[in-house]
């Protein structure tokens, strides 16, 4: 059991370097095609640190390990808000802008319940990946074309989160070392972690909502809990935001529109309202004091504990 468990802890190791080393790659080429800093760390931040997920779910999905793919999205998006901003926000309470409070949560939430309608048949077709990606692309233009009316001030602060290399031979090195990082990770740990799943008689969609999907989640951590650390709670709260659209428009749009997702009973009537719950919590929050406090924080950890506590309970039960 050890070995499974210890090939995907590296699998996700080599995931995590492959992400840094792909987004490093990407920041690059977009310096090359003459792309303001800005909005390559709007646009490539967002997609660096949800990588590790699309890395994942491409390699369940071909496998045929659906569950394990809709289990990493649905829990990284719990993950990301439960654990990952109440860790920030203990580490540093964080102001919460009124964007925020107005646009961005209301669409995440908007969004989740969107997935919720469509899982309720028990299948994402190839048309409603489509619908989703679609949605993506929408999203995207909307929040570059909103994003040039910020202050000078958070234009700095998303500016310097990426340094892009300047020599273009490095660039392709490190696009090209850095995709087959995420494309060998997401192998390794795919195949590990069915392992483990079968070796402790669990099922495949509770190790994507547990294991998995905090294993993927480290890029967010990271890079949330740094910005929370350095004051720049606006990038920390937006990062999480943006990644967990993204995990639902982009990375379930592409993988549904390659291979459809069956939807397991499971995932249609707890696991998703329970993503959602998470989200209007995070609402709530948000809308009463303007800001994720370290009480807030606590709040956000402990029913990310209890969460995780009870579904171990139920797969072992």
């Amino acid at each position: 059991m050890w070995l499974p468990s210890l090939i995907f802890v590296l699998g996700l190791i080599i995931l995590t370097v492959g992400a840094d080393l792909f987004i490093r790659g990407a920041a690059g080429l977009g310096a090359r095609f003459g792309l303001s800093s800005f909005v390559i760390g709007m646009v490539i931040v967002g997609f660096g640190t949800s990588a590790p997920e699309l890395a994942v779910n491409l390699t369940a999905a071909y496998s045929g390990h659906y569950d394990l793919a809709l289990g990493n999205v649905v829990g990284s998006n719990i993950v990301n808000i439960g654990l990952i901003l109440g860790l920030s926000a203990l580490l540093a309470p964080m102001v919460i802008h009124l964007r925020m409070l107005r646009v961005e949560t209301p669409l995440l939430i908007a969004t989740s319940g969107w997935l919720w309608l469509l899982a309720r048949d028990g299948i994402l077709a190839r048309w409603e990946g489509l619908l989703l990606l679609a949605a993506q692309f929408a999203l995207t233009w909307f929040v570059l074309r909103s994003g040039r009316q910020e202050s000078a001030a958070v234009r700095a602060e998303i500016s310097a989160e990426i340094s892009p290399p300047q020599r273009g031979s490095s660039t392709l090195w490190l696009l090209g070392i850095g995709l087959a990082g995420l494309i060998g990770g997401g192998m390794l740990a795919v195949d590990a972690a069915v392992q483990v799943a079968r070796g402790l008689g669990i099922s495949e969609l509770i190790i994507g909502l547990t294991v998995v999907a905090i294993g993927t989640s480290l890029p967010e951590l990271a890079s949330s809990a740094v910005a929370a650390w350095r004051g720049h709670s606006d990038i920390a709260v937006g990062n999480i935001i943006g990644s967990n659209l993204f995990n639902i428009l982009f990375i379930l749009g592409i993988t549904a529109s390659i291979q459809p997702l069956p939807v397991a009973p499971a995932l249609e009537h707890i696991e998703i309202p329970i993503m959602i719950g998470f989200t209007v919590l995070l609402y709530l929050i948000m809308r009463r004091q303007m800001r994720i406090g370290r009480r807030a924080g606590t709040l956000l950890l402990l029913a990310y504990l209890g969460t995780v506590g009870w579904q171990v309970q139920r797969a072992l039960g």
